[in-house]
């Protein structure tokens, strides 16, 4: 009886010791790191002064950002948050516009987001040129 007990205390502990070893995989990803350099792409891509390079940059980060995991595509949703800066110009305002619409169309921005881009827009909205809006 007394043997039995130890056998299953060793495998309850080496049960927690491979329960601990996976969660510390979590927060490592096997991403190659090319895709950094594709999402910075993108991101220029945004700032682009023709409509078609930043509709299809915007497309890009969809599809790229809906393969990663949720806080590298936080991240992301981040960077592209970014284009509304006061130093920016009124085209990366129309390319972050177009980012955000992506990534609310595939479920991506997450509710803690969603005041962030909601702000955004809404600055946007009211400041943007409406012949930029309009080349759309």
């Amino acid at each position: 009886m007394a043997g039995q007990a130890t056998s299953n205390i060793s495998s309850i502990q080496k049960m927690e010791s491979r329960t601990e070893d996976d969660n510390d995989d979590d927060d490592e990803y096997d991403i190659p790191g090319e895709i950094e350099n594709i999402v910075e792409q993108l991101l220029f891509g945004l700032k682009d002064k023709d409509t078609i390079v930043r509709w299809s940059a915007a497309k890009g980060i969809g599809r790229v950002t809906g393969r990663l995991p949720k806080e590298l595509a936080d991240d992301v949703v981040g960077s592209v948050l970014e284009c509304f800066g006061f130093q920016e110009t009124d085209t990366a305002w129309h390319g972050g516009c177009l980012a955000l619409a992506e990534l609310g169309r595939r479920g991506l921005l997450l509710p803690s987001r969603l005041p962030d881009g909601k702000s955004s827009i809404s600055t946007t909205l009211k400041y943007l040129p409406t012949s930029v809006l309009n080349r759309v």
